[in-house]
């Protein structure tokens, strides 16, 4: 694993956004789309969260 792939899971272990280890450990193999997907839901979720008030 080269050190951009390093250092982007170390991120992704840090902040929490995908918690499945089987993926995790193995960032050289291909994701599911859902697992690609549940991770950007969370980081939009981090960013706008849902339940803020508009005023």
């Amino acid at each position: 694993m080269d050190d951009r792939k390093a250092e982007i899971m170390r991120k992704v272990r840090a902040y929490g956004i995908m918690k499945d280890p089987q993926w995790l450990n193995n960032p050289d193999d291909p994701v599911p789309l859902w697992v690609l997907l549940e991770a950007l839901v969370e980081v939009m979720e981090r960013i706008e969260p849902p339940h803020l008030p508009y005023d």
